[in-house]
Parts: structure tokens; sequence; C-alpha cells
């Protein structure tokens, strides 16, 4: 089938789309306050000229080195960060209201979507996303993520209460693992003290649980190993899917054969994506395993490899959050039934339409973008 075949029948089946009843979400379990912002090469009277790539700052930072410069900012905008608070939003546009776990006391999360039942564990981490025409630069500071302990959250929420709203939801998203120096506990507990008690019920296969590990370059290839194994444990419970982005992907690809998932060589020799995709979901025993690159999509399960390719935004008006758009609409378009071709494009069509208009997309938005992308390749 041709990708404009594919837009097409999912915009004729969005025209007719009706929500399902109680569909319900909990996200945990991270919280930032961004500040997104450009850098500046030159200024002049009229205004600044920022860098375009990552590579031009790169080239700026070296000569410094055994110097001494400035480098400046432009904060163009203070938002909600962290991929929880992020992913739980753009499911919330989509008509899922949920329950968001993070560090979340900022008065900025103030700003979240009306049915996102905040959980707020403390407060926020901070991070500065540099912004560029080929990519993104986060640059954070984690060390409130030290206090997510498993018992702090029990002692604060109460284990009655996280297992009722676990009951209550047809999807749980975990995500930004590797920036938690206690996530495999939080992980690990979770499935033993409040899913498996219950025991695999009839229609679980119908809830869905999602992790996204995020970037792992700072992990220990154990620690990674470990995270895997946990989400693994969940299969007997529901539809396991971890997602995760290239750089991800490939840096997890050297942690199952036991390799620094900082190791740049080793790196810059890691096969395709299709095989890499397979490589992880035979290594880990996790059912479904996503990548999303930047240009396409692909989900390698029982059924084998698809793949779909994507629609660049040629001018976004945002970068970070995109990969949470991705997994949201992902998300949400299995649990209202599309298969995971269409689950694969609308996942990429949600964060294509927030890319180009900075917000998480309304089903209507997300329509729009549909007919936009085929507009586009019809044309």
């Amino acid at each position: 089938m041709k990708p404009e075949t594919l837009l097409q029948t999912l915009s004729e089946k969005l025209a007719n789309y009706a929500p399902k009843s109680k569909l319900q979400a909990l996200v945990g379990f991270d919280g930032y306050v961004d500040k997104i912002q450009k850098v500046v090469q030159a200024k002049q009277a009229t205004g600044n000229d920022y860098f375009d790539s990552i590579g031009g700052l790169a080239g700026l930072i070296g000569t410094l080195a055994g110097k001494s410069g400035q480098i400046e900012l432009v904060t163009h905008e203070t938002k909600i960060g962290g991929n929880a608070p992020i992913l739980a939003n753009a499911v919330a546009a989509l008509g899922v209201p949920n329950w968001c776990y993070g560090t979340l006391s900022d008065p900025v999360f103030e700003g979240m979507h009306p049915t996102c039942e905040r959980v707020s564990l403390g407060p926020p981490a901070e991070t500065n996303a540099l912004e560029f025409g080929d990519g993104k630069v986060i640059l954070s500071e984690v060390s409130v993520f030290e206090r997510l302990r498993w018992s702090a959250v029990v002692e604060q929420v109460g284990l009655d209460t996280l297992r009722q709203q676990f009951e209550s939801s047809q999807l749980v998203a975990f995500v930004d693992w590797a920036n938690l120096p206690h996530g495999n506990e939080l992980w690990r507990s979770f499935l033993t003290e409040v899913v498996a008690p219950g025991g695999p019920k009839s229609g679980s296969a119908s809830r869905l649980f999602f992790f996204d590990l995020c970037d792992p370059t700072k992990r220990s290839p154990h620690d990674i190993n470990e995270a895997l194994s946990v989400v693994a444990g969940y299969a007997p419970f529901g539809s396991v899917i971890l997602g995760m982005n290239e750089n991800e992907a490939r840096r997890i690809y050297l942690a199952i054969q036991g390799h620094s998932p900082a190791d740049t060589v080793l790196l810059s020799e890691t096969p395709d994506l299709l095989r890499i995709a397979l490589f992880i979901r035979e290594q880990t025993g996790i059912p479904t395993v996503m990548i999303h690159p930047t240009d396409r999509c692909l989900v390698a399960s029982e059924s084998g490899v698809q793949e779909w390719p994507g629609r660049l935004v040629p001018q976004p008006k945002v970068l970070t959050g995109g990969g949470d758009n991705l997994n949201a609409g992902f998300c949400w378009a299995l649990l209202n039934g599309f298969d995971t071709d269409e689950a694969m494009m609308l996942g990429m069509a949600t964060s294509g339409a927030y890319i180009q208009n900075g917000c998480s997309p309304t089903v209507q938005e997300l329509q729009e973008y549909l007919a936009l992308w085929r507009g586009g390749l019809v044309s």
C-alpha cells in the first residue's frame, strides 16, 4: 500500500471517529521546566543570527579549548518539560484523561491539559533545550530525581490508590528511565506491588504498557539490561511496547551485547535499524519494539518488521517533545483499535502536527495534518 492510500484511509476513519468511553491512562515519572533556546551566532542592529546546526556550535566550542569565551542564549519560551508531562498532555489532547506522576510542583504545570490529574512528587528538574535546524542539545539539571523512590511514591499516594488507578487505566506509560537514578526500582516495584498481585486477567491484552528508556548514554550496560528485563516482565499482563529514537536504539543495541552505550566507535558500526529492532526484540523478549528516526517509523513484533516513511516539517515551531507526541499518538491509535501500520502513521502525524503548530493536536487537528501530509504526496 502506498503512503497516500493509507493516509486517505486514516482520514476517512477519523472523519467518522467516535471516542471509546472510559479510556484512562497512568503516566510517570519525571517533570522539568524547559527553556526552549536558540544559540546566538552573530548580533546585528536588526537582530540576532542563530546557529542552524549542532556542528556549527561544536566548531565554536572547539576553538575555545584552553581559552575562554561566552556563548549567548536567547530563551524563546519557558514551558512544561519532561517526557511524562508532555506525553500525558498529548494523550489528553486526543481525548484520554490521565494521572500524571512526576516532579510537577512548579506553577508552569498548571498549564497542562485540564484532564491531566497531576500527582506531584516534588520540585521539577530544569532543562535548557538548545534547538537547531538539524536537532537539539538538551542540558539538564536532574538531581531532584534522586528523591523519586518507590517508598516515597507509596507513602504519598498509597498502594491502594495506585492499584485503583492502575485497574482504571487502559494505558500505563513509564518514560525517562535514563535520568531516574532509581528507575529500575520504580518500574519493578510497580510491576510486583501493583500489577502482578491482580494476576493476568481476562481482557488484559487490551491494556497497553508503554516504556521509553530515553537516552541511555550515561548508564551502564548492566543497568540498561536490568531495565529491559523489567520491561519484559510486564508481558503477561498486557501488550508491552518499548519505544525509542534512532540514537537510543543504537545505544541499547550496544548495551545488550555488553558494550558501553557511549562507545562512539562501536556506535558508528551498528547495523541498519530494521536489524536492530529485530535484535532488541529477540534478545529481550519484549513483544513490540518501536523505533522512530526523524524521517520514518518502524515496528518489530510477532508479525515481523513494518516500516513507514514520515513527513519532515519544513519550518518547525518546536522540536523538544516531538518523540513524546509520536509515542502518545501511537498508543492512542492502538487503544482505539487502529492496526500497527495505522498507529505508526498516526503517531508520526501527532508528532508532525505538534512540531508544526507548537502544541499537541486534537483529533480534528490530527485529521487536518493528515490531509496536509497526503496533499504533499499526491500534488
